[in-house]
């Protein structure tokens, strides 16, 4: 079975992300730069978080950031 390919979107995410490892982003950090909307950047995150290729993170006041995977 083949992976899906990418929306535009959801690549633009991904390569900002690869681009700043080691930085924890929120989908509304994403959305400025990606240039889409929030929820749209909530879907890229999310499709990225369980493709596996970047690490959805939570805190203890159930804040969500994501970061690409070490």
């Amino acid at each position: 079975m083949t992976a899906a390919p990418l929306s535009p979107t959801t690549q633009k995410v991904l390569e900002l992300l690869q681009q700043n490892r080691g930085m924890a982003y929120a989908s509304t950090d994403v959305c400025e730069v990606a240039d889409c909307s929030t929820g749209q950047a909530s879907i890229a995150l999310e499709t990225l978080a369980k493709a596996g290729l970047i690490e959805r993170q939570e805190n203890a006041l159930g804040a969500v950031t994501y970061a690409v995977r070490a």
